[in-house]
């Protein structure tokens, strides 16, 4: 394959030649938009929390999630059937999207499988000789991901050097794959973690790492650069810290929270 010198790559050129993400549909309740506070399911400590269960589901969602984003209108794509182009090499899906007759269209000669082999089969191949890797880490907060950081970012360079196209992806395309693809764009993109989160969010609006995976980045983000673009923040509504690149996502719902709790005082 031709070599092609790292300093001579335009990653500005890369960047802009990205197209915007097929559409998604993120697990958010009819009930939370509409401001009911009882059909969530937050209790006063006596039952379930299902505010818990809902960060769960983000975190390992199942095929289709309904409903809307809190910022944007409801969509009626699978989360998991697109494809997403972060750079102009660079591809990102879920497991189901990853077949033979979309990687030839997209000219795909590396394909990074960040599952288990209880999940997911290896996944088909284009071509004899496109390259195959498989990160076999679960998508729980006691995976650790980081050990894998470096060798796939250099190897996912090492394949744009050369001209090739590589595609990563888990089960979804949300949190492993993404945490994957995080770390290249902050290791040789020179991005920080929030500037690399912001950029897929905008091509991959249903990424979210989970909060394992988010601190893994934030220390691979200080051995790189020496300094820490995203913190942890305290959310009341699932009494736990989340990282604040996701503030916006659960605002909502520590509003409704805080109005629920309001209105247990008043009783």
């Amino acid at each position: 394959m031709k070599e092609i010198n790292i300093n001579s790559v335009n990653h500005s050129e890369l960047l802009s030649d990205c197209q915007p993400p097929v559409p998604v549909a993120v697990g958010v309740t009819k009930a939370m938009e509409d401001g009911d506070v009882t059909a969530i399911g937050v209790l006063d400590g006596k039952g379930g929390n299902q505010i818990q269960a809902l960060l769960e589901r983000n975190e390992n969602p199942p095929e289709v999630l309904a409903g809307a984003t809190l910022h944007r209108p409801m969509r009626t794509f699978s989360p998991i059937s697109g494809v997403s182009k972060l750079l102009r090499n660079l591809y990102l899906c879920g497991g189901s999207a990853a077949s033979v007759a979309m990687m030839q269209q997209l000219g795909v000669t590396f394909v990074i499988n960040a599952t288990t082999v209880t999940e997911l089969t290896d996944t088909p191949l284009p071509a004899e000789d496109t390259r195959y890797l498989r990160i076999p880490v679960k998508d729980n907060r006691e995976a650790n991901l980081e050990r894998y950081f470096h060798e796939v970012a250099d190897m996912i360079e090492e394949e744009s050097k050369a001209g090739g196209v590589v595609l990563v992806h888990c089960v979804a395309g949300i949190s492993r794959s993404a945490s994957l693809c995080l770390a290249y764009l902050m290791k040789y993109h020179r991005m920080s973690l929030k500037d690399a989160y912001n950029h897929i969010k905008d091509k991959r609006p249903q990424i979210r790492p989970n909060v394992s995976f988010v601190k893994q980045l934030m220390d691979f983000e200080q051995k790189l650069y020496g300094t820490r673009t995203v913190t942890m923040v305290y959310c009341h509504a699932l009494d736990q810290e989340l990282p604040d690149i996701y503030e916006p996502e659960f605002r909502t719902m520590e509003m409704l929270y805080q109005k629920f709790r309001r209105n247990i005082a008043r009783r």
